[in-house]
């Protein structure tokens, strides 16, 4: 089966170049150049960001392709057309197509070139593209660039992207290296390199907010690039878009969940922070998971001064199967009860108000078990 051979290239792991992506585009007559592209990367928040800037062009009339990544619940959602995914019929047609030219492309690259080339079938009038990871080497890079984006950057990838934020900075901002305009979130290190090499707005962002951050990025962003109507519909957009696991809440059996994707230091420090109040002089309970961190006690540790200034009244670590790597173990943490999967931890979490956070896919099987994985729960408008 098609989708067998999909699963069977997450074996091929992580490519870090152009050259097969461009080899396997070239042989499809480059669907990726069907329409200019407005380009997104970043540590913490380029999901939210091309959500927000979607919704605003569709907002404004505009036929909208995007790709993000990971997906959630299934592979669909990483391509959506007008904020709706793509059906499994659309996608196992157009997998076929690159079976047949396959170069040794990764899992990524195929959902990126598939993404390309049901966007050239259904006509869209512009692209929003999510960067998988870093930047220069991405094989989201091969995409017609009209305008970019950098949001928040912080230490991440270290092993691939550098020790520090101004290497990790250039790796983002090169999206730009073929692209008239580069709108980015300020940073402290590395302004003076990238403003050598790059014509770059830098916006200096004055919110806690992690969606209202979003919101003024996708408003330069849009203006930046021309598509003026959108960046007017962006307040609007930010209101009503769902963004599934981005301080998202969901009630089911009776039960409210806060579900958050805050999945490295930076992006932890910010949900706390954003957590804190919600659960003040309230009873709540935490249902915990996580990929592998290079830094576990950075990353833990706001969570865990939040749980001893308001204890909940029930912990439990456990462990999403669908990751990109192998979950952390559950009893890895040092604290809370340790319940290996995910349906078992949901049956046996107490309280009526749960959040949930650490991993991307942690939240995406939680939706799948609570039945919120449906085109409706996942489209964007």
């Amino acid at each position: 089966m098609i989708r067998d051979w999909l699963e069977g290239l997450r074996s091929r792991g992580i490519s870090l170049g152009l050259e097969t992506t461009k080899e396997a585009l070239n042989s499809l007559n480059d669907p990726q150049l069907c329409a200019p592209a407005i380009h997104v990367a970043g540590s913490n928040g380029k999901g939210t960001a091309c959500a927000i800037i979607s919704a605003a062009l569709i907002l404004s009339g505009k036929k909208v392709g995007t790709f993000t990544s990971p997906h959630l619940a299934r592979v669909e959602e990483r391509i959506r057309i007008d904020g709706i995914p793509i059906t499994p019929t659309e996608l196992d047609a157009t997998l076929r197509v690159i079976r047949d030219i396959d170069p040794g492309l990764t899992f990524f690259e195929t959902t990126w070139i598939a993404a390309c080339i049901l966007f050239e079938e259904h006509e869209v009038d512009v692209m929003v593209v999510e960067v998988g990871l870093g930047g220069r080497l991405d094989a989201t890079r091969t995409c017609k660039a009209s305008v970019c984006l950098v949001t928040s950057i912080s230490l991440e990838h270290t092993d691939i992207l550098g020790d520090s934020i101004r290497e990790i900075a250039l790796e983002k901002a090169a999206i730009a290296s073929e692209c008239p305009f580069l709108v980015m979130k300020e940073i402290e290190e590395g302004k003076e390199d990238i403003e050598t090499l790059y014509d770059v707005q830098w916006v200096e962002i004055e919110v806690d907010d992690y969606r209202q951050e979003a919101a003024i990025l996708a408003e330069k962003v849009l203006r930046a690039g021309g598509f003026e109507a959108a960046a007017d519909r962006v307040p609007e957009a930010a209101e009503v878009i769902r963004w599934p696991a981005r301080m998202q809440r969901v009630k089911s059996g009776g039960r409210e969940f806060l579900l958050d994707s805050a999945h490295n230091t930076s992006g932890m420090e910010r949900f706390i922070k954003t957590l804190a109040p919600i659960i003040k002089d309230r009873e709540w309970s935490l249902l915990f998971g996580s990929s592998p961190q290079v830094k576990l006690d950075q990353f833990l540790q706001p969570i865990l001064t939040l749980m001893e200034m308001n204890p909940p009244i029930d912990v439990v670590c456990t462990e999403a199967r669908n990751g990109r790597y192998p979950a952390l173990a559950a009893d890895s943490f040092g604290f809370g009860r340790s319940i290996n999967d995910v349906k078992d931890a949901l049956a046996s979490i107490n309280g009526d108000f749960i959040v949930s956070c650490g991993s991307l896919y942690l939240q995406g099987e939680i939706l799948i078990a609570l039945g919120m994985d449906t085109d409706h729960d996942l489209s964007l408008l």
